[in-house]
């Protein structure tokens, strides 16, 4: 089964394998130690021993080749500033004495000192603080009046500091503003709380560079609140009808509690994305239409925003929980996931682990999933070298210590192989077929591990058609795969032997593949004329079928593995790359054929390559492209980022966040690490 990949996972799982319909992978056979049971049918084998010399561990950096590209821009984070102050002519302030302070002139507190007298300003002048300014006496700014706080300076909380119209106050320290209102400019490249309800008057304007906290609740906005760094609001705001809070780019506010009313507007008028979280709050009245404008990216807990859904309460480029990313710097925190920094993008060889073999014959690894920690990989016989030899494999490796995988168990079948493997609900599901048709074996899982004492817990049972190709549990049913003459897509009956309960493919096509998201199921099949997919709810309901002239295929063997994010699938198609579709209406969004691809109008890599399988993670699409290797694309714009090559041909790649098994063929499996 192709699972959903998720961010969380922790690690990638690369596969490559040889054949397509018949992989082969095979693991000599070994003289050691390790424990055995067998039925004549089935060798179990588990315990340390011969099965720990299968894997050689590396931890060696791969020389993962890249190509230029332009990164995504992001604005500058916000940092605190450097203030200088210019004392020339100052006059220092200390103790608890009274200063008046005439036009022009600039009186500073030291360092290290704290002044608990008062300034009266006659006219225009300047005060410096590098140290604290504490007692209880009024400070009016007036017009023209400035106040410079420097990065090491303080107003303390008792301090009465209010700024008049046309007074100013820049912050470069620690500012605690206790009056219930601002008349003059604050410009904060620090750390500034309003400790009181708050009325940004009129004449006022206010400008945050770094952090300001908003700590009381009836918080009026009758001007300009300019951020373009981290500002809180503990209790709410209301904007008045010639308010504005104006968003930068790259800035976060957030708003922890109270009630948010707006007649006047939010607003970002750049061009990236600005962030907004509202936490345990409400909404009060918002009169303006729209109140929020611009890319503006809106996300909730505990909050209902159902009225800004409404009545043109937001705008088209407003967003609602979108996780914005927001990058972390000395004024702001990171929000959102970062953008992949494809310069960054590393490998990591963890280990190389031999085939297994039966009877001479070398297996091919063909498919693998991913549970609890361990990972499951199943195993054929390569037509192309064994002929109409029937022998499989199922191995399961413990790696929930990336750099220390380790073999667990194996599975050895002497007249069945397989395609691919699922786990679900501590139940591992392996189809593939026999000589006699397709076949799926299922088996109990204990602590993530086959049951060593009883092979009578292995079962199998006959599917349509000649082999199974994958399948994967939901929802207490099977849907599987299987080709080609009398096979398509299936969902199957587990409490009825897996009999066939709905088949779902359409007339003349060849199933290749099907995968599932949290919310779509996808078939993929071919055609003489092209390539076909069926998309539907989870459970196959509501299905939509979508043809594809142009993917028409010249190599019809192939695996054909697809995988979906949220909102695409991606589909290998052999000679014909990879394409990626949109889930929702079938649109075909880009393809990429590595042979097409040039640089210095030199082609790159190899005219006969074949896209065996393809994986997604993150930013990033992973093609195994035979001889070619593993060629990495970005996702959104499906440009290469690079590529990497192993001992052999990648032709199976399957990925569950940074650790990554690649099988090539009967050279092995190779685990990586990506970085």
């Amino acid at each position: 089964m192709t699972k959903k990949l998720s961010v969380a996972m922790g690690f990638f799982l690369l596969v490559a394998a040889t054949g397509c319909s018949s992989e082969d992978n095979s693991l000599t056979e070994n003289n050691g130690s390790s424990n055995s049971i067998t039925n004549g049918d089935i060798t179990l084998r588990y315990g340390s021993g011969d099965l720990s010399q299968s894997i050689e561990l590396k931890n060696s950096a791969v020389d993962f080749i890249k190509f230029d590209q332009s990164g995504q821009k992001l604005s500058a984070s916000q940092n605190k500033t450097t203030y200088t102050p210019n004392l020339s002519g100052a006059i220092a302030a200390v103790g608890s004495n009274w200063y008046n302070i005439n036009n022009g002139e600039t009186y500073y507190i030291p360092e290290g000192t704290t002044f608990t007298g008062g300034f009266n300003f006659n006219s225009a002048g300047k005060i410096i603080i590098l140290g604290e300014l504490g007692g209880s006496n009024w400070m009016n700014v007036p017009n023209g009046g400035k106040v410079e706080v420097g990065n090491n300076g303080k107003i303390s909380s008792s301090a009465n500091f209010h700024l008049n119209s046309g007074g100013r106050l820049d912050n470069y320290g620690f500012v605690t503003y206790t009056t219930g209102s601002v008349d003059g400019t604050i410009n904060n490249y620090n750390n500034l709380n309003f400790n009181n309800s708050e009325s940004l008057n009129g004449s006022s304007t206010v400008n945050n560079y770094c952090r300001m906290v908003f700590n009381a609740q009836n918080n009026y906005l009758n001007s300009n609140l300019n951020n373009e760094g981290y500002l809180t609001f503990e209790k709410g705001f209301h904007i008045n009808g010639s308010g504005v809070l104006n968003l930068k780019p790259q800035s976060y506010t957030t708003v922890t509690g109270g009630s948010v009313s707006v007649d006047g507007k939010v607003s970002n008028t750049g061009s990236g994305f600005a962030r907004m979280d509202f936490s345990n709050m409400s909404f009060g009245n918002l009169n303006a239409s729209p109140a929020f404008t611009g890319l503006i990216d809106m996300n909730f807990v505990n909050t209902s925003y159902s009225v800004l859904q409404s009545n043109n309460k937001i705008n088209n480029q407003v967003t609602l929980n979108s996780n914005a990313y927001i990058q972390a710097g000395e004024c702001t925190p990171q929000k959102g996931i970062a953008p992949c920094s494809d310069d960054q993008l590393q490998f990591t060889l963890v280990a190389n682990v031999v085939s297994p073999s039966i009877t001479n014959t070398t297996l091919s690894a063909t498919g693998v999933t991913m549970n609890n920690g361990f990972a499951y990989v199943s195993y054929h016989t390569n037509d192309a070298v064994a002929g109409s030899t029937t022998k499989g494999a199922i191995r399961i490796f413990n790696v929930t210590d990336y750099n220390a995988p380790s073999l667990v168990s194996e599975a050895l079948f002497n007249n069945i192989e397989f395609n691919n493997v699922d786990v679900a609900n501590n139940k591992l599901y392996a189809v593939g077929g026999d000589k006699n048709g397709a076949k799926l074996v299922t088996a109990p899982l204990n602590n993530n591990v086959f049951n060593t004492q009883d092979l009578s817990s292995f079962l199998n049972y006959k599917l349509p058609s000649s082999t199974a190709k994958n399948s994967y549990f939901y929802n207490n049913y099977l849907y599987a795969s299987t080709g080609t003459t009398g096979g398509g897509f299936f969902k199957l009956d587990p409490n009825n032997g897996y009999t066939v309960s709905e088949q779902f493919n359409f007339a003349g096509d060849r199933a290749k593949y099907v995968a599932h998201n949290n919310t779509y199921q996808v078939f993929f099949a071919t055609q003489a004329n092209g390539a076909s997919l069926r998309v539907a709810n989870n459970d196959g309901s509501n299905p939509k079928v979508y043809n594809y002239p142009a993917l028409t295929q010249s190599v019809t063997d192939g695996k054909n593995v697809i995988v979906l994010d949220e909102e695409y699938v991606y589909v290998a198609l052999s000679d014909k790359g990879v394409a990626k579709i949109r889930l929702n209406d079938g649109q075909l969004m880009n393809n990429f054929i590595p042979r097409n691809f040039k640089v210095n109008n030199q082609n790159v890599f190899s005219q006969t390559g074949l896209t065996n399988a393809v994986a997604v993670s993150n930013c990033y699409l992973y093609l195994a492209n035979g001889t070619d290797g593993v060629i990495v694309l970005n996702k959104n714009t499906f440009k290469v980022v690079g590529y990497y090559k192993l001992s052999a041909s990648a032709n199976y790649i399957y990925i569950n966040s940074n650790l990554a098994f690649v099988a090539t063929g009967q050279s092995g499996l190779n685990i990586l690490k990506i970085n």
